[in-house]
């Protein structure tokens, strides 16, 4: 079953409120609540992961060890019908090949739901075993996540927002959360989406807030009612920046059945759908 999106208890009773003082609607984005901001079976660009057999990588983030270069790397790349192309690689810790490249075909269709402003930079995704929180890396375009984690993750159907939010650190980090554009958003608005983002404005407060945009300007009947209007009065500037940044049409991926002939392990399909505003 898909997650409700019945509203928190109290959230609609306390939204007066919320408008009214600008206090954050939610601890946070992604697991403090039940909405479904981007769902499993919404399109997602074609994408084929193929196998490129075992490396030497950098791996940062290993729970167990502090080495940072691993021989024997399970590396992967998907390539997607937009022309772009993202590398998984997964810690020899996660098992055989098989079970390398199953982890890895978890996060193809998750990636394909990107917009294709952060899919275009998004390097790699680096892949531990594990069940720990993931993370971002705005320098070197690239987020970390633990396969415990990922299928956890998978089970409260939180993964595809767990991506969106670890790619923009990796994807949006370094050109958006120190610019003047930005920093002028927050200041109009004044106010923070979550508690994560007011406790941590120049880390967290564009990721935090480009999922909740990215749900009302995408999807603009899947947010609660009260959720979406406290969208529109926390942070209406900060929407504006996002239905910029956001405005460029998704590639037309017609004919990308073409790459599923092209040793893929993986294969996903389906078109994105347009910005709605």
């Amino acid at each position: 079953m898909p997650k409700s999106i019945a509203a928190i208890p109290a959230l609609a009773a306390c939204l007066w409120a919320s408008e009214a003082m600008a206090e954050p609607l939610f601890p946070n984005s992604v697991v403090s609540n039940d909405i479904e901001f981007i769902a499993a079976d919404d399109p997602a660009v074609f994408g084929c992961l193929r196998t490129l057999g075992q490396a030497t990588q950098e791996m940062p983030g290993a729970l167990d060890t502090d080495e940072l270069m691993v021989e024997g790397v399970h590396t992967f790349a998907v390539a997607f019908a937009d022309d772009t192309e993202v590398g998984v690689w997964v810690h020899p810790s996660v098992g055989t090949q098989a079970d390398a490249e199953a982890v890895a075909a978890l996060l193809v269709g998750p990636i394909g739901r990107l917009p294709a402003v952060m899919r275009r930079t998004l390097s790699h995704v680096v892949i531990h075993s594990g069940d720990h929180t993931a993370f971002g890396e705005h320098l070197g375009h690239f987020f970390v996540v633990y396969a415990d984690n990922v299928r956890a993750r998978i089970a409260t159907h939180d993964l595809e927002e767990t991506v969106f939010h670890e790619a923009v650190h990796a994807t949006l980090d370094a050109a958006w959360a120190q610019s003047e554009e930005w920093r002028q958003a927050q200041a109009a608005d004044g106010a923070f989406i979550t508690e994560y983002a007011a406790a941590d404005p120049e880390g967290e407060d564009l990721a935090e807030s480009a999922l909740f945009a990215y749900a009302h300007l995408r999807h603009p009947d899947r947010l609660p009612p009260e959720v979406a209007r406290g969208v529109e009065a926390i942070m209406p500037a900060r929407l504006a920046f996002f239905e910029r940044l956001f405005a460029a049409p998704e590639p037309d991926v017609a004919g990308a059945e073409r790459l599923a002939g092209v040793g893929c392990a993986s294969a996903h399909h389906s078109a994105p759908g347009p910005l709605v505003r």
